[in-house]
């Protein structure tokens, strides 16, 4: 049925935006992303993803707003869909170009204004460092993004007082496991970078191999121009950057690096690239080209989390949509991490997550098993529900090789 495939897309994209709810602008990057492939809809999946930011902070399941669930009760044929979607972005002769809806049609060009540049500049130093100190752990990681932006703020003083400065690069490598957070520093290191004046914008634009690399000569380089171009002002994220690295005579990802090494330098007072992935991987990947070498200075390593770590991160998991933990419930959850951490698919936050989902999940089933679920029983999960299979690993995310 359209309306839940488009449902299940629209909760994904909040999670993976961090945010607390799911809101038409997600459901509306749904559908642009299912009829993508269709003509009349293909200008819309730009402005529909440009639609989400900012990101948000929420660790748990999203929850359906009443008008995300208004206007999927509207879904009720592709024409309506589509209908809905070209709606909310009218036709610009441009998919680079164009208005966002992230809750209607009108304001949606105002928002993504401000999620751009306006938004972070705006921003005090102060205010995301404490965003930046409320994560779980990630001590290290905290201090070196601190160095990394006091020297940013003593040159912009030693500028001001007519002094010779010592630009920092402000490329970074990101090393680690899945699930450690970096992605979410990534984000928080972008607007950092705009308030510090080391960039004119914080927008934040995330990459993978696939939207970096083409299937044909030429037109690589094109597709991570245009990948470029639409980062700035502000960061490049790139996951699994690895991914990159050239693995035969006929791979198009050299072409991929040589562009991005080239706008490195070109676009150095306009975005800033920060790659990621696991450290041995990413080793192989600076080391593939002499320009990555010189242009990547700076490596911030991010650890698995201690088991302690992760029971907090649960249990905020657990306070962000209301449920409170039973005695005895945090202590289960902590021995479930303490026996997964050793598990070479270990997922970190990402496991975490999964532990919370299966949880609710079992909370639900509890519920329904007298055949009348009421609010009293929703509110509260119990030992019992902490599962402690650790199948789930085996669908946690794993390396990807090319």
């Amino acid at each position: 049925m359209l309306r839940t495939l488009i449902q299940d897309a629209a909760v994904s994209s909040a999670k993976a935006c961090s945010h607390a709810e799911v809101e038409p602008r997600h459901v509306l990057f749904a559908l642009a992303k299912h009829f993508r492939e269709r003509p009349e809809c293909a200008e819309c999946f730009a402005p529909a993803k440009r639609a989400l930011d900012p990101p948000g902070n929420s660790y748990g399941q999203p929850a359906v707003s009443e008008a995300a669930t208004a206007m999927l009760d509207t879904l009720k044929t592709d024409d309506d869909a589509i209908a809905a979607l070209k709606a909310a972005f009218p036709a610009t002769g441009d998919a680079s170009s164009g208005g966002v809806a992230p809750q209607t049609a009108e304001e949606g060009a105002s928002k993504a204004e401000a999620g751009t540049a306006s938004a972070a500049d705006a921003e005090a130093i102060g205010d995301i460092l404490k965003e930046l100190d409320a994560l779980t752990g990630l001590g290290n990681v905290k201090a070196q993004v601190r160095k990394i932006i006091a020297v940013v703020q003593a040159n912009t003083e030693r500028e001001k007082a007519g002094l010779k400065a010592v630009k920092p690069g402000l490329h970074l490598v990101f090393t680690g496991p899945p699930g450690t957070g970096k992605t979410t520093v990534a984000r928080i290191v972008a607007r950092l970078y705009a308030a510090a004046g080391a960039l004119p914008g914080a927008k934040f634009t995330e990459a993978s191999r696939s939207d970096l690399v083409a299937g044909y000569v030429g037109q690589t380089a094109i597709k991570t121009r245009e990948v470029i171009d639409r980062s700035k002002p502000g960061v490049l994220f790139i996951d699994e950057a690895y991914a990159l690295t050239p693995s035969s005579g006929v791979d198009f990802g050299h072409e991929a690096i040589a562009t991005l090494v080239k706008a490195m330098e070109d676009f150095r007072t306009e975005f800033a690239v920060i790659v990621a992935g696991y450290e041995d991987e990413m080793t192989e990947f600076i080391g593939s080209n002499p320009g990555l070498r010189s242009r990547f200075k700076t490596y911030i390593d991010f650890p698995d989390y201690k088991p302690a770590e992760l029971k907090e991160i649960f249990e905020r998991m657990v306070s962000d949509v209301g449920l409170t933990l039973a005695d005895g419930a945090g202590a289960a959850a902590e021995r479930v991490f303490t026996r997964a951490a050793d598990k070479q698919d270990f997922g970190n936050a990402r496991f975490a997550r999964s532990l919370f989902e299966q949880a609710y999940a079992r909370m639900a089933a509890r519920a329904a098993l007298d055949g009348a679920v009421t609010v009293d029983e929703l509110t509260t999960l119990l030992p019992e529900d902490i599962d402690d299979d650790l199948s789930m690993l085996s669908k946690e995310t794993r390396r990807i090789g090319f």
